[in-house]
């Protein structure tokens, strides 16, 4: 197995762990799985990217960098109106961790492309977020801007740039003489 095989699995293992402590797997312990899980996962992908060359890295593609903004402009109104007019820093930051991701996948030369429908779904799941949340009634509606983040951290982000990378690929296989 080769070292970044095992920092995937590193990676993915605190993914697990996340979710184990989010859902409540295991009792009263399941409130220490969440921050162990993001600590083991942040290993795995600091253990990957110091695996990898320096020539493969790339600045993010132009379009990363817009939705990024685009992310950025939404969240900062998100957090000033959210908090009766006063700047939330703790939701702002937490609202932008899976586009973190998203730059850090748009570094790589294979991933730089498929990165921005990652960004893409992201963004629109946040903006959809931010209209439901605005129109609904319930006294817990304001939680999903606890779970939108995480779920686009682990699952919409590297889903959709998976599954865009994988149409690329056969795109190009598909193509070539």
């Amino acid at each position: 197995m080769t070292v970044a095989t095992k920092s995937v699995g590193t990676a993915a293992f605190g993914v697990l762990l996340i979710v184990a402590g989010a859902y409540g797997w295991i009792g009263e312990a399941s409130l220490l799985l969440m921050p162990v899980g993001l600590l083991v996962a942040a290993f795995g992908a600091g253990w990957l990217l110091s695996t990898q060359s320096r020539a493969t890295f790339r600045r993010p593609h132009p379009a990363v960098c817009g939705l990024l903004l685009l992310a950025i402009l939404l969240h900062s109104y998100g957090s000033y109106r959210a908090t009766s007019d006063t700047f939330s820093y703790g939701f702002f930051l937490w609202a932008l961790v899976p586009y973190v991701l998203v730059c850090v996948l748009g570094c790589f030369q294979g991933t730089r492309v498929p990165a921005i429908a990652g960004a893409t779904l992201a963004l629109t799941l946040d903006a959809w977020n931010y209209y439901e949340v605005a129109q609904s009634t319930s006294s817990t509606a304001s939680l999903n801007f606890l779970w939108v983040p995480l779920w686009n951290t682990i699952l919409v982000v590297p889903i959709a740039t998976y599954a865009s990378w994988q149409f690329l690929r056969k795109n190009e296989l598909s193509n070539a003489p």
